[in-house]
């Protein structure tokens, strides 16, 4: 593999990840769906799970909040002929709606996402997510549910 290709591979890569915050954050569901092979696994909070698994109780869970996610300092390796391996540092916080004079509810959290990556006709696809969280606030309102 070229060095050109590598680096095109590893840009390539970033751009899948930053569209997984965006569609996560602007509750793309579809969109969030085409950037995973069609037999993905994720671990979230020690479950392992289909990608339709994890994508519907991401939609549930978030609902109605007001959410971002962000990743920085990736570590991308191409591993082989179409695929890759990526960990991500990450911090998310996610705002839930509450009623006028109420402390905001939600959560504010830092870690580590754990990627295997696919090349499937050309594009690159997340074959494998874990996320393995540092720390995870309370917002002044607490927890959710809570």
């Amino acid at each position: 593999m070229s060095e050109y290709q590598r680096l095109s591979d590893v840009e390539e890569i970033k751009k899948l990840k930053a569209r997984y915050c965006r569609f996560v954050d602007t509750r793309n569901w579809y969109g969030l769906r085409s950037l995973f092979t069609d037999d993905a696994r994720s671990t979230l909070g020690g479950d392992d799970q289909s990608v339709d698994d994890f994508i519907s109780l991401a939609r549930e869970w978030l609902g109605d909040a007001t959410s971002v996610h962000s990743v920085s300092m990736p570590e991308i390796e191409i591993t082989g002929l179409g695929t890759a391996s990526g960990i991500w540092g990450m911090e998310d916080i996610v705002i839930f709606p509450v009623h006028a004079g109420e402390a905001p509810k939600g959560i504010h959290g830092w870690g580590h996402y754990l990627e295997e990556y696919r090349k499937m006709n050309g594009h690159w696809l997340i074959h494998r997510m874990d996320l393995h969280r540092l720390r995870l606030d309370p917002l002044e309102g607490g927890f959710p549910g809570a």
